[in-house]
């Protein structure tokens, strides 16, 4: 006699398809930790014409900012007692007047105590690691392209410039840079949603603070290669020339930045979520 099994009509578990089609916003719900900005053509519409007006004020006062560079390096070279010849440089659409000023001139046992000094400063803030790091590095930079530039003088002779071309370097770079900096904050400004107010406002302040600042620094470094030597030449302009324009900007854009962040946290429609 054959026996036959019941049958069953027990179904199997249906098994859950992962949800890789629902796409990321429905998979994970809205959270600080998942939210961007989006780069939308609004903020790049409006800060256009705001980079646009500022190149022409920078454009129409950029003769009067050099004058007054060049007048500020006179009057501090002259209260230094330190002789000056300056010279026309026509230069775009603008006519520069850089300087041939007077410089110390250093011999061959000054060359050899600066490297000498440099370098005992350099492995003593190297092994005394009590001051903070950014500061030891700092000074270490500093150090370096000094006794670099006394290395060189010591086996040329002579810089590849003289005072003339350093003048004139230092004049034609702020130049550029009043040119290039409304640009470049600009394409930072167009990344965030700024209005267009707050654009103007950050653009002309950076601008702003850096005509004064070249007035300034381009008589102060006149007024200490007069009273040194070419030695500190390099130093003053890679450490403390245009690199020292960018900073700021950066100080000024977190700023605003922590300004905006607090109106970003009510206005949720501006963010783009993952």
């Amino acid at each position: 006699m054959s026996t036959t099994a019941p049958a069953t009509n027990v179904k199997a578990p249906a098994v859950k398809q992962p949800a890789t089609n629902r796409g990321l916003r429905e998979i994970i719900a809205p959270h600080r930790s998942y939210r961007r900005l989006p780069v939308t053509s609004t903020g790049a519409l409006t800060t256009i014409p705001v980079v646009l007006l500022v190149e022409l004020a920078v454009i129409l006062c950029a003769q009067k900012a050099l004058d007054a560079m060049s007048a500020f390096a006179s009057f501090v070279a002259a209260s230094e007692h330190i002789a000056t010849r300056p010279f026309a440089d026509p230069f775009l659409f603008v006519t520069t007047r850089p300087m041939t000023f007077a410089m110390l001139h250093s011999d061959w046992i000054e060359l050899c105590v600066v490297m000498f000094v440099c370098l005992i400063a350099v492995v003593a803030l190297s092994i005394w690691t009590k001051i903070a790091a950014p500061v030891r590095f700092f000074v270490n930079l500093n150090l370096l392209l000094i006794a670099g530039a006394a290395l060189y003088l010591l086996l040329v002779g002579r810089l590849g410039y003289d005072s003339a071309a350093f003048s004139e370097l230092m004049v034609r770079t702020a130049l550029f840079t009043w040119l290039i900096m409304p640009i470049f904050v600009g394409l930072f400004a167009s990344l965030f949603p700024f209005t267009i107010w707050q654009r103007l406002l950050f653009i002309v302040i950076t601008v702003a603070y850096d005509v004064p600042l070249s007035i300034v620094r381009y008589g102060l470094f006149i007024a200490i290669l007069g009273k040194t030597s070419s030695i500190v030449m390099a130093d003053l302009y890679l450490v403390f020339g245009p690199l020292l324009d960018a900073i700021p900007i950066i100080c000024f854009f977190s700023i605003f930045l922590v300004r905006v962040a607090r109106s970003l946290e009510e206005r949720r429609a501006v963010w783009g979520w993952l």
